[in-house]
């Protein structure tokens, strides 16, 4: 409850900053205020404006005084408006971080079969660099058999909507490489160049409940012409024509071995992370309020909407592509929120059990990880509330760097 007095004040500070973003004198009458602040926006959002900078800054303090820093954004109900000469109520209710230990900080052991580079393995990548950059060339017309590579037109609609995965012009077909389905592969069987054919073919549902849970497709495809695969050979004169930093097939091969010891390098290093990381969350000792979990679900799902979003797709459009529905999704964001979350916990655990202190580059990676390249500003996370973020985004790194440095790898 804000007294009339208290409300009085922090309206004042409203109007202050309100009269000075439209440019009026000081002294201005807050009936002038409300006017020229009513011109910026429609009135019911201006009223919700003047409410809400009353509630934050009365909530803020009233936190402080109270001696409590919220671990989530706290929640505040308020049924009417701040009035000058008149108390104010509003409801607020907070959650603050639980008190989690853990029950070990020693190094953890895990079992992880690490990747190794071997010539076995340095022959496959060099193999798919070279597919990669092999040239198809028109070839005899003939009719289509398994394992011809064909152009080819192909228009696929699935319950009558249209599949662009599954649609394009003049695409390249390799018929043995299980790019596309087989039941649509055999129905090319025998297609003659120049021909048009239409069909239905079937596809297992994803997670399918049963042989007869399928997808039916429906496919107008024209082929267009037979093609010849050719792959170059690994020589000296096509290393020394085609490749960057190389001239002999012997110094290409020595640069993919490096390049595949340096991914194994990584590859291996998150591996330890992430199973060193599970094996720490069972030593986390606490109860973490429900609150929690429906924060880290919500806020998955807004993630996952922006990157979508970014792509110019929605969430039925994710569904469309996944094979799935609401209900499978919100199973697996819970799976995965509640995860992320003890997992999280576990690690600010381990870098307050062994006392463990933040460098500014720590603040600066964690900051940019979050919010982007060039955004870590000290100024600018305290104003916009995002340092306590940054803070544990950063203790969360360098306590999982840690653990992954000094985890006992067995296997």
């Amino acid at each position: 409850m804000l007294d009339a007095a208290e409300v009085h004040r922090q309206l004042a500070e409203f109007y202050g900053a309100v009269g000075a973003a439209c440019k009026l004198p000081s002294d201005a009458q807050w009936d002038d205020v409300d006017a020229a602040g009513a011109r910026t926006m429609p009135p019911e959002d201006y009223r919700e404006v003047r409410r809400d900078f009353v509630v934050n800054r009365a909530a803020g303090e009233a936190l402080a005084a109270l001696g409590i820093e919220p671990a989530l954004t706290p929640r505040v109900r308020a049924t009417a408006y701040p009035d000058a000469g008149e108390d104010f109520a509003f409801e607020l209710s907070a959650v603050e971080r639980p008190a989690l230990s853990l029950s070990s900080a020693d190094p953890v052991e895990i079992e992880a079969e690490d990747v190794r580079v071997t010539g076995e393995l340095v022959d496959a990548r060099i193999a798919e660099l070279m597919e990669a950059r092999a040239k198809f060339l028109p070839a005899d017309p003939h009719p289509v058999v398994l394992g011809d590579v064909v152009s080819v037109d192909v228009a696929t609609f699935l319950e009558g909507r249209p599949v662009p995965r599954l649609t394009g012009k003049s695409m390249v077909l390799e018929l043995a490489d299980g790019s596309m389905p087989e039941s649509f592969v055999e129905r090319l069987v025998g297609m003659d160049v120049g021909q048009t054919r239409t069909f239905d073919y079937e596809v297992p549902r994803p997670r399918a409940l049963g042989d007869g849970d399928v997808e039916c497709y429906t496919a107008t495809v024209t082929v267009l012409g037979q093609l010849h695969k050719e792959v170059p050979a690994l020589t000296d004169a096509w290393v020394a024509e085609s490749m960057e930093g190389a001239s002999t097939a012997a110094e290409f091969r020595a640069a993919v071995a490096r390049g595949l010891e340096a991914e194994a390098t990584l590859l291996n290093r998150d591996a330890h992370a992430r199973l060193a990381n599970i094996e720490l969350e069972k030593r986390l000792q606490g109860v973490i309020p429900d609150a929690f979990y429906q924060a880290s679900r919500d806020g998955l799902r807004r993630s996952l909407e922006r990157e979508l979003a970014g792509k110019g797709q929605t969430i039925d459009d994710y569904y469309e592509q996944e094979r799935m529905n609401e209900e499978e999704l919100s199973v697996q964001l819970l799976i995965k929120s509640g995860e992320n979350l003890r997992q999280g916990f576990a690690l600010e655990a381990l870098f307050d059990a062994r006392g463990m202190e933040l460098a500014e580059d720590d603040l600066r990676l964690a900051c940019e990880e979050a919010f982007g390249a060039g955004s870590y500003d000290p100024e600018t996370l305290e104003r916009t509330g995002r340092r306590r973020v940054v803070e544990d985004a950063a203790k969360r790194i360098a306590a999982l760097n840690w653990l992954a440095d000094t985890a006992v790898v067995k296997g």
